[in-house]
């Protein structure tokens, strides 16, 4: 008769474990055995790495401790509608791997520590939705990179070839050392945000109990670190827009720069010479502003030898 169905962890020895058999992939390890406590057959698949990132490996004939639970098929009393399988047992062992693929049970220690049983139970419950949770991640850096490429647009404030054109030299390399840093300070709030909100694909192996714990440990502190990413995002992006300002106002308020005033060098028949600068004139007529005195002379063109461009007169 098959026992009652209870959610909860079991105590098993080494007799108990003696049946059980699997091997070892480099990704993850399948072992089958009956259930210590209602000794129906049942399976399990424990991940030795986590990601949907492929990568060759071969399997370390170390111990890992892992967690089992009882898959049988059988049909347990008061089992809950929503559980499909199982009497609701699960149990702690340590696996160790040979170099064939070969996996060999053993029950946990007394002076196991409590970490990687608490380790082994989080492995248990990332392993099936590793997939899903790399390919949600995807979806969300696809508009993640839309919006970096977004930020280019912050430069068309400075696209106007015109209005830079009018600025002096200085102003020019100001404002676009302004827009640099702004576009900079963007694309790092999109990848600091983006990288808390989303993380970043990683293949970490656990095929032994310190990279269960090496996993373990980066997994508590996970909450930290993509706080820190977020408030150096919010901070980045701040800057950006500071800098976005200050790119404007630049634009805006930055003082033209002075007009180039071509000077010109005049001989006429007498063999004198006028040179100064060249002003607007009726048709057929020279109107030169002597540098000398700063005097608007009006020569005429049948007076004049030569006209040369200086640079100073």
């Amino acid at each position: 008769m098959a026992i009652e169905y209870a959610a909860g962890p079991v105590t098993v020895d080494a007799a108990q474990l003696a049946p059980w058999h699997g091997s070892a992939s480099a990704d993850v390890l399948t072992l089958d055995g009956p259930c210590p406590a209602c000794e129906d057959p049942t399976e399990n698949q424990i991940p030795r790495r986590l990601s949907a990132l492929e990568r060759v490996g071969r399997p370390t004939p170390q111990p890992l401790s892992i967690q089992l639970a009882c898959n049988c098929t059988e049909d347990h009393p008061g089992r809950p509608a929503d559980v499909s399988s199982g009497c609701g047992r699960t149990w702690f062992a340590v696996a160790v791997v040979a170099d064939d693929g070969a996996v060999t049970l053993a029950p946990p220690s007394a002076a196991t520590d409590p970490t990687l049983e608490a380790a082994a139970q989080a492995l248990i419950a990332a392993g099936p939705k590793q997939l899903q949770d790399v390919r949600s991640a995807a979806e969300k850096w696809i508009g993640g990179m839309t919006a970096l490429f977004g930020i280019f647009g912050v430069a068309s404030v400075v696209s106007a070839r015109a209005t830079m054109t009018d600025l002096a030299a200085g102003w020019q390399a100001l404002i676009g050392i302004a827009a640099a840093v702004s576009v900079g300070l963007a694309g790092l709030a999109v990848f600091w945000i983006y990288r808390a909100a989303c993380g970043w694909p990683v293949t970490y192996p656990v095929s032994n109990d310190e990279e269960l714990r090496a996993w373990y440990t980066k997994q508590q502190a996970a909450p930290r670190v993509q706080a820190t990413f977020l408030r150096d995002g919010v901070r980045a992006a701040g800057g950006a827009l500071i800098m976005l300002v200050i790119t404007v106002g630049l634009l805006w308020y930055a003082p033209a720069q002075s007009p180039t005033v071509s000077l010109v060098q005049v001989t006429l028949n007498d063999g004198s010479q006028v040179c100064g600068t060249l002003l607007p004139a009726t048709p057929g007529a020279t109107l030169i502003r002597r540098a000398s005195d700063g005097t608007a002379m009006d020569i005429s063109p049948r007076a004049i030898v030569s006209e040369t461009v200086v640079t100073s007169c």
